[in-house]
């Protein structure tokens, strides 16, 4: 039995990002408080910055803080499944996944669950209407039904997903 492998958000990478995000919302806020007469554009443009950056920082902000005070990682990788830790927890079984990818989106890095094949069916199948819809778009974006977010950690990418497909082949190994 190995050991279980916790990864944790990278506060230093993170807190870069949370004051770029609350710079762009004061940034619009400067916009908004600026004496001379704007088009609605403008107007319109600065209040989606404000919610967009202001709240996007700080629910990176609460994110980060909420692991370093509780003690939870991001990750967690056991011999049997990994586990993710994010607003709302779920897991993913060894014995369900085919493999494990590494992707990108944008500039964000994402790794890739894919499921064999008659379990991507019945998740999809378990799914509500709006969660088959995202699970499509996942697929569409991504390649996968499931990702992980591999950016902002206190690991690598290709290093995580690396780790991923050894623990899975020591899984497919033992069973």
């Amino acid at each position: 039995m190995k050991e279980e492998i916790k990864i944790y958000r990278s506060v230093w990478r993170n807190a870069l990002l949370i004051l770029c995000c609350l710079a762009f919302a004061a940034g619009s806020v400067l916009i908004l408080l600026d004496g001379n007469e704007k088009p609605l554009m403008v107007i319109i443009a600065a209040w989606i910055g404000i919610l967009f950056f202001g709240l996007g920082g700080l629910f990176v902000a609460y994110l980060v803080l909420k692991e370093l005070l509780m003690r939870t990682p991001y990750l967690v990788i056991t011999d049997e499944k990994v586990i993710m830790n994010g607003e709302k927890p779920w897991e993913a079984s060894f014995a369900d996944v085919e493999i494990f990818f590494l992707t990108r989106v944008s500039t964000a890095r994402m790794i890739g669950i894919k499921y064999k094949k008659n379990i991507e069916t019945q998740r999809l199948d378990n799914a509500g209407q709006w969660g088959r819809a995202v699970r499509n778009f996942n697929v569409k974006l991504v390649g996968a039904q499931e990702s992980i977010a591999a950016v902002e950690l206190t690991i690598k990418p290709q290093v995580l997903c690396d780790l991923l497909n050894e623990r899975l082949e020591e899984f497919n190994r033992n069973k």
